[in-house]
């Protein structure tokens, strides 16, 4: 009697089976896409710990660098537009600070002017002399005066006993009248002069110091304490905007280093560097002394003139051991090997 109920109850039982079996297989697939996704991160880590351990034992940094002297080159120009009248130094010559370089054409006129106005302070100096003379006048007019008044005091007395004319009374009273005005223009003249003798002179002073400035702007100085590098204008040209001379500091020389904007990270001052050239006997030992805070394009090329251009890069200055042949090379472009800070031992060497 059970026979119609066994085919379905065995169907069931196959169905739940096969739903059992097909979620097992659904778990295994995942376990393993799992352990599978977990292995795949720990290798990517472990390449990019690999590369990151591979950049930090970089043993050196190479950039194309060039050399300037430590003031870098400074270009002299002069201060408005003129002709030039005279150059004093050439190209070698040791210069000082405030040294005379070229000589413009209005110096000469400068030079004139700046006279008149020394002659006139002089002028100025005088104006005391003057208030002097004019108190010595105030105390002649004053001594008139009073000598007038006792005429007037002699007529009146002389006319009250019936001994004078009365023309002379007023002509005494006259010289009176004339001296109380002589003095009291005196009296002015001499208030102005006190008053205009300090104002004067100041503006001596001034126009002084209006023609030195007018005469300095007609010679070219040296800034700083130097050597000539480079003398780029001659007598009878025509001067603007553009650098008459070029001057640095060649005692001390750098090597700039343009290094790329991806390893200047690696970079600290205080690193030992080594600049080489083909014109150089010898590579040139330094130490790094500024690291720039710009990245602009990079400027030197090297001795391929289809080098990379546009290149990201960041300035990087070394101070250069002295070298004689190295002071007479400004610009020179060459490679400076930068030495990164030591590994310890344990760790391994990566080539550069």
């Amino acid at each position: 009697m059970l026979t119609p109920f066994r085919k379905p109850m065995e169907a069931g039982i196959a169905t739940m089976w096969q739903t059992r079996q097909v979620g097992l297989h659904l778990s295994v697939i995942c376990l393993l896409s799992a352990l599978l996704a977990v292995a795949c991160g720990d290798a990517i880590d472990a390449q990019a710990a690999r590369d990151e351990k591979k950049r930090s034992l970089r043993r050196s940094v190479v950039a194309l660098a060039r050399l300037e002297p430590a003031s870098r080159v400074v270009d002299v120009a002069s201060a408005k537009p003129d002709v030039v009248k005279q150059v004093l130094v050439r190209e070698g010559n040791e210069v000082i600070q405030g040294q005379v370089l070229v000589l413009l054409a209005s110096y000469p006129l400068q030079s004139a002017e700046l006279e008149q106005a020394q002659l006139g302070l002089e002028r100025a100096n005088l104006q005391p002399l003057e208030v002097a003379a004019q108190r010595a006048r105030l105390r002649a007019i004053e001594a008139e005066l009073e000598f007038a008044q006792s005429e007037v005091e002699s007529q009146k007395n002389l006319s009250a006993k019936g001994f004078s004319a009365g023309h002379e009374l007023r002509d005494a009273r006259l010289r009176v009248r004339r001296s109380e005005e002589q003095l009291a223009e005196a009296i002015a003249l001499l208030e102005h002069l006190e008053a205009s003798a300090e104002l004067q002179v100041r503006e001596a002073r001034n126009k002084i110091l209006q023609a030195e400035a007018r005469l300095e702007e007609t010679v070219v100085r040296s800034p700083l304490d130097g050597t000539i590098l480079r003398v780029m204008t001659r007598e009878g040209e025509s001067v603007g905007n553009a650098p008459l001379i070029q001057v640095g500091t060649i005692q001390s020389m750098y090597a700039v280093a343009e290094v790329h904007a991806n390893e200047v990270r690696l970079i600290q001052k205080g690193q030992s560097a080594v600049f080489s050239s083909p014109a150089l006997e010898a590579p040139i030992p330094g130490t790094i002394e500024t690291i720039g805070q710009i990245i602009s394009g990079n400027a030197v090329s090297g001795v391929d003139p289809s080098g990379p251009r546009g290149l990201r890069v960041v300035e990087v200055r070394a101070m250069l051991e002295p070298n004689e042949l190295a002071k007479r090379l400004t610009n020179l472009e060459g490679e400076l090997r930068i030495r990164t800070e030591p590994r310890p031992t344990s760790e391994v060497d990566v080539a550069d």
